[in-house]
C-alpha cells in the first residue's frame, strides 16, 4: 500500500503538481508509522516548520492528504495533540498519479511561433538565400523582405 502511495506522491511531483518541499514531506508521512509534528516531519525533511505546514496545506487542497486535529483535555484547558493523516488513495490514483494523460492546457498562440522548434519556418531556404544577399547589400531586415520576428 504504501510502494502505490509514493508513486503516486513522486508521480505528481514529477508532473509539477506539488514542491520539492511537499514531496519530501508526504513521503515522510507515508512511511511513518505514528502521527508526526510539524517540527519532527521539518526535522526529517530538513526544511522548516512553516514548510511543512505549506507543504501539508497544498496536498490538502489537491484532495490527496486529509488532516484530523485531535484535541486533549489538560484538566480545564484544552491543547492540541497529535495530528493524523490519511491519504485519499482515489484522488492520488485517478486524478493526480498520471496528470499528464488528462491535462486541461488549451493551445494558444503567442506571436512568436517561428522561435518555437516546431518546423515552421517563415521563408523557403531560397527565400533566405535573396533576404541575407539583399541585408549584405545595407538593406534593413524588413526591407529585405523578413517576415520573422527578429526580439
Amino acid at each position: 500500500m504504501t510502494t502505490a502511495i509514493q508513486t503516486a506522491i513522486l508521480n505528481t511531483f514529477r508532473a509539477g503538481q506539488i514542491s520539492r518541499t511537499a514531496k519530501d514531506v508526504l513521503l515522510i508521512i507515508a512511511r511513518s508509522i505514528r502521527p508526526a509534528s510539524y517540527e519532527s516531519l521539518a526535522k526529517a525533511a530538513k526544511c522548516s516548520r512553516r514548510s511543512v505546514a505549506y507543504a501539508i496545506q497544498q496536498a490538502e487542497q489537491l484532495g490527496i492528504l486529509r488532516r484530523s486535529h485531535h484535541r486533549i483535555r489538560r484538566g480545564r484547558r484544552w491543547m492540541n495533540g497529535c495530528n493524523g493523516y490519511r491519504f485519499i488513495m482515489k484522488a492520488l490514483t485517478e486524478t493526480l498519479a498520471f496528470p499528464w494523460s488528462r491535462s486541461q492546457c488549451k493551445p494558444c498562440t503567442t506571436g512568436n511561433e517561428d522561435k518555437k522548434n516546431n518546423g515552421w519556418m517563415p521563408h523557403t531556404p531560397e527565400e533566405y538565400r535573396l533576404i541575407n544577399e539583399r541585408i549584405a547589400a545595407g538593406m534593413t531586415p524588413k526591407e529585405a523582405g523578413y517576415r520573422g520576428s527578429l526580439a
